[in-house]
């Protein structure tokens, strides 16, 4: 038994010091090329999510590679580095969801030379009052997944946020009782340069940079993308909107009672699942920051399918000129 214990033993070391060596040259390699992009910096930071959103980004042409160091592979994710009309920039697609926001957003701003964010993509419209296509520059932004699923007998906390009943849903209204009870919304926990260490501040809104937000408002009236095709084309032009709110959380929203939950609770006018996280990791380092989404669907409002898969790109294609 001891012999067995000492071959198992020897077999986890070796094997930890193999990948733990193929890993640190790998990284080295990578931080080297950092090292050398950085005498040449700052950077504007540039954060997409997911593959239809890099694809309009790059079909615009305007992003011209660095000669040298055309990307560096870090963490499994590719950062690109080149310029946009003369302006150094360095860019990434994070992945899907609120962890891979936050990890790719902290990694950038811990290893390259960055001025600031500029996170983009397309997003869930919750507002009558916007149509897809338009693109959407909050002023500021919700985490709206956080929250305690509430013991139906329990009592409700006056500090939470708001409360989601969910028995108010019932079809038909008022018949029997709903068991899920209620969903009681948390505020986020910030730490901040700005602030003392290891001491949080809670707050519901996280705001990006106002500085930022102001110039963003000469983008309102550009001319934007219409048609998908030459035979599919929404029945209005697009618009540019400036300071409305945002809201971001680990789920797709797809379903019109929720939607409408969120925008009358909330008066959240689009749905995305990395802003939030992006915008708050941007503030606790103390970097400026702005979100530039197209609005691809009516989350859940429209009758049947959502409609992503068709104005998606339309809605990416949209973002990436803003971003522009």
């Amino acid at each position: 038994m001891a012999a067995r214990c000492f071959v198992v033993l020897v077999f986890v070391s070796f094997l930890v010091m193999s990948v733990s060596a193929i890993a640190s040259n790998s990284r080295r390699g990578s931080f080297s090329t950092i090292k050398q992009l950085s005498r040449k910096g700052p950077y504007i930071g540039l954060i997409t999510v997911f593959s239809p959103e890099e694809e309009a980004f790059f079909r615009t042409g305007a992003f011209t590679p660095d000669a040298k160091h055309p990307f560096v592979d870090l963490s499994g994710r590719r950062y690109r580095v080149g310029k946009i009309y003369g302006k150094k920039v360095v860019y990434v697609r994070c992945g899907v969801g609120m962890t891979n926001a936050a990890a790719a957003t902290q990694q950038m701003l811990d290893l390259f030379d960055i001025t600031g964010i500029v996170h983009f993509g397309i997003s869930g419209n919750l507002n009558d009052s916007m149509s897809i296509g338009d693109v959407t520059i909050p002023k500021q932004f919700s985490h709206t997944g956080l929250w305690n699923w509430v013991n139906p007998n329990g009592t409700m906390n006056p500090a939470k946020v708001a409360y989601l009943e969910v028995g108010s849903y019932n079809v038909p209204e008022g018949d029997g009782v709903n068991l899920l009870g209620r969903i009681g919304y948390r505020t986020e926990e910030l730490f901040s340069v700005s602030i003392e260490p290891n001491t949080a501040v809670s707050l519901w809104w996280m705001e990006v940079s106002q500085q930022w937000l102001q110039l963003s408002r000469s983008l309102e009236g550009m001319e934007l993308e219409r048609c998908v095709n030459s035979s599919l084309c929404l029945p209005e032009k697009p618009k540019l909107v400036v300071g409305l709110n945002g809201s971001t959380s680990n789920i797709f929203v797809d379903n019109a009672a929720y939607r409408d939950f969120l925008f009358q609770t909330f008066e959240v006018s689009s749905s995305d699942m990395e802003s939030s996280a992006v915008v708050m990791t941007c503030m606790s380092n103390g970097f400026p920051v702005i979100v530039i989404r197209g609005l691809s669907d009516l989350a859940g409002a429209e009758s049947g399918d959502n409609v992503i898969h068709t104005f998606g790109p339309l809605a990416a294609l949209n973002a990436a000129k803003a971003v522009l």
